[in-house]
């Protein structure tokens, strides 16, 4: 079965939040996935534009209803200047969530490309094949979709607190569920950014791995090989070679969607962890209303945009890691001696060098390389900028 055959679920979600105008089109005749679509006439369309609206407004609505407070808050002489900087910098990165989703959502050319680069892979797979090597994507869906809810939950119950300091005295429970309700879209919105990235890397990883698989196939059937079986094997290494130029196609694709946004990405939720952090243990050292009451927020927010961050490190690793094992399994096959004729030799040099880690690479607009090995230059950084903060 088709991948894009077990996305109709994950769409649906992405459609009902307002995070994409996309609709999935399948063919008449086979009743079977083939693009998607944008059109006016779709309701997934104006729901999409509504959500947009409504979001916009609630951004414009938020600074004159805590105004005040705020105000209040930065001529509190118990209060540091850096404190009050850190807060405005988280407001503003948890509204500027919505940029990336949006970002998203109008590259739907680069989606598109993306889209037809795995389809001519499925048909160079064959529907046997990807239908003995069945994806996970119902079961991460599944995982995404508790973990989104779970996040949007805590985040209106860690918050409510600081709703009744931030609003009027006189405002009704209304306007505190007016303002739930926003943040759970907001929240929601972006989780399911973060969904979107880490399926469609699988997507890819998981692809790669079954030429991963069919390589190894090919490996356990040169051991008693004929003069047939090597001209086979050497038309199935030139239809790997070919499987993975259109993987690598399809990243590059997907690189150009989500390379700005990982960069944004980085930024806003840096800042977020620092000034929660720094927050949280600063409360300790001066008695505020705000601060007692925002406990919960600091916390559950340091704990999430961390995962956050996790999340997006894991799933653009995702294809570098089968890139990796690909090249390793490609290199013992040639070395193994089992390669006899200079055609098959030729066919496997040429995919070897075809296989590079680079090619599948997610990079923060061309700065740095997204992956696991920035956990590390990240912490130090936290660590950094925590000690900079508590010493002044």
């Amino acid at each position: 079965m088709s991948v894009f055959e077990q996305l109709q679920p994950f769409v649906s979600l992405c459609q009902a939040c307002g995070m994409i105008p996309y609709t999935m089109r399948r063919n008449s005749v086979t009743d079977k996935f083939e693009r998607f679509t944008f059109s006016v006439r779709n309701v997934s369309t104006w729901w999409f534009l509504l959500v947009l609206l409504s979001q916009i407004s609630v951004v414009v609505m938020i600074r004159f209803l805590g105004g005040d407070t705020l105000d209040a808050l930065s001529i509190d002489r118990n209060i540091p200047i850096t404190m009050v900087i850190l807060n405005g910098a988280t407001s503003l990165c948890f509204l500027a969530q919505l940029v990336s989703p949006r970002w998203i959502a109008f590259n739907c050319r680069h989606l598109g490309n993306a889209v037809e680069a795995v389809q001519k892979v499925e048909v160079l797979f064959g529907e046997k094949f990807i239908t003995e090597h069945r994806s996970s994507i119902m079961t991460r869906f599944f995982i995404g979709f508790a973990a989104i809810i779970i996040t949007s939950a805590g985040t209106i119950f860690a918050a409510v607190p600081v709703f009744t300091i931030l609003l009027p005295k006189n405002s009704a429970i209304i306007a505190i569920a007016a303002l739930s309700f926003s943040l759970a879209s907001v929240t929601v919105i972006f989780d399911c950014s973060m969904l979107f990235v880490h399926i469609c890397y699988y997507i890819v990883a998981h692809y790669i791995q079954l030429v991963l698989l069919d390589c190894d196939k090919k490996g356990m059937e040169e051991i008693q090989t004929t003069v047939r079986r090597r001209r086979d094997n050497t038309e199935m290494v030139k239809r790997n070679a070919i499987i993975f130029d259109y993987l690598c196609q399809a990243s590059s694709e997907l690189d150009n969607i989500f390379s700005l946004p990982a960069l944004f990405v980085f930024g806003i939720k840096f800042v977020t962890v620092i000034s929660t952090a720094f927050a949280y243990i600063y409360r300790f050292l001066v008695t505020n209303i705000l601060l007692e009451k925002a406990v919960w927020i600091y916390s559950f927010v340091f704990l999430a945009e961390s995962i956050r961050i996790l999340v997006l490190l894991t799933a653009a690793d995702m294809p570098v890691r089968q890139v990796r094992l690909l090249h390793e399994r490609v290199t013992a096959i040639s070395l193994s001696g089992l390669t006899k004729t200079m055609a098959e030799k030729i066919t496997m040099m040429t995919l070897l060098i075809q296989i590079d880690e680079d090619r599948v690479h997610l990079s923060a607009a061309g700065l740095f390389k997204v992956g696991v090995h920035l956990i590390p230059a990240l912490t130090g950084a936290v660590v950094t900028y925590m000690a900079i903060l508590l010493q002044n």
